[in-house]
């Protein structure tokens, strides 16, 4: 005799879920570690772009990576390549070329020199003639500055409260038709060639 066909079906049981792997919760919590570090990083970056603008409607900035906190300051003082050094609250000293934070030596002074000269050496190119471009380091943040001896050659070092001043301080030499003229020379340069973080 065959056994009577089930009239209800069996009840299920819901499959067990496994928690994620560690794997992927490490590497979301670096992504979200890193996506705030950036956000950090930015916020300074623009608080430091804001003192080139308080400078007024003359004074432009020419942005080759959003992600990266450097950038290019043109304006009737000259054009300045600015490599911003997010320092915290750590305590800056500065012999020459020589920047040491907290027992560390980051290249600053040798980053804003190699940005600059790269710079200027394409807009050079695209325009006919040598364009200088100055290269600056704005230390960003509530930390100590102290220098020893001579400022490092040929590059302006100042906090990112005193840029403005530092900026200015190089005068009124460019006029604002000739200023047009160089944000559209500014805007060829290879932007893989230039930045913190290339």
């Amino acid at each position: 005799m065959s056994e009577p066909a089930e009239t209800h079906p069996r009840p299920t049981h819901p499959t067990p879920t496994h928690p994620p792997k560690p794997k992927g919760i490490l590497a979301r919590l670096r992504a979200r570690i890193a996506a705030r570090e950036r956000n950090r990083r930015l916020a300074g970056r623009n608080r430091v772009v804001d003192r080139v603008k308080m400078l007024g409607p003359s004074w432009h900035i020419v942005d080759y990576h959003p992600d990266d906190p450097d950038f290019l300051a043109i304006g009737p003082g000259g054009i300045f390549q600015v490599t911003v050094a997010d320092i915290g609250a750590a305590r800056v000293e500065i012999a020459g070329d020589v920047v040491q934070i907290g027992g560390h030596r980051p290249p600053y002074v040798a980053l804003a020199r190699r940005d600059a000269a790269r710079i200027s050496e394409q807009m050079s190119a695209a325009a006919g003639r040598r364009i200088p471009v100055v290269p600056v380091v704005a230390f960003l943040g509530r930390g100590q500055v102290i220098y020893y001896g001579a400022p490092p050659d040929g590059v302006v070092v100042t906090t990112y409260g005193d840029l403005g001043r530092a900026l200015n301080a190089h005068g009124n030499r460019i006029r604002e038709s000739t200023i047009q003229k160089l944000l559209i020379v500014a805007a060829t340069v290879d932007s893989a060639t230039v930045g913190q973080y290339r």
